[in-house]
């Protein structure tokens, strides 16, 4: 009988230090197993190796938060949203749909929303270096 429950306690440790060891495998490789990038709607650390397009300049860099806080809730760069895709925009229609109170953009959506955002709040909130920054990006990408 004493042989017996040491036999169990035995198995019962080794068990147990086997369950501890898988369990901790599993953790390591869980773990190393996660995704490496950033996924939608997480802001890109900015000097993270790996997360700055190595062909943008400073002024680009500036440019692609700007991008990112004021236009990519509507725009995207090669792709049709909200707003038109910004990456065939040339600087004098992206400063003219920014700035000037009179251009007239061609959108569908002005007279779904009821308001113009370019003119109303962008013209107003972004100087003329981010506006130059923001194309730098836009054309960079």
């Amino acid at each position: 009988m004493i042989q017996f429950k040491n036999l169990t306690n035995r198995i019962l440790i080794i068990s147990s230090g086997f369950l501890i060891l898988i369990v901790g495998i599993s953790y390591f490789l869980y773990v190393i197993s996660q995704p490496k990038h950033l996924v939608c709607g997480t802001e890109t650390p900015e000097f993270v190796c790996g997360t700055v397009s190595p062909n943008l300049t400073e002024n680009g860099r500036k440019g692609k938060q700007i991008f990112n806080t004021n236009c990519a809730a509507c725009h995207k760069l090669n792709k049709n949203m909200t707003g038109p895709a910004l990456a065939k925009t040339d600087s004098i229609r992206l400063w003219k749909w920014i700035t000037l109170k009179n251009e007239k953009i061609d959108s569908s959506k002005i007279g779904e929303l009821g308001i113009d955002y370019h003119r109303n709040l962008w013209g107003k909130s972004l100087e003329q270096s981010e506006v130059n920054e923001l194309y730098e990006y836009i054309k960079a990408e």
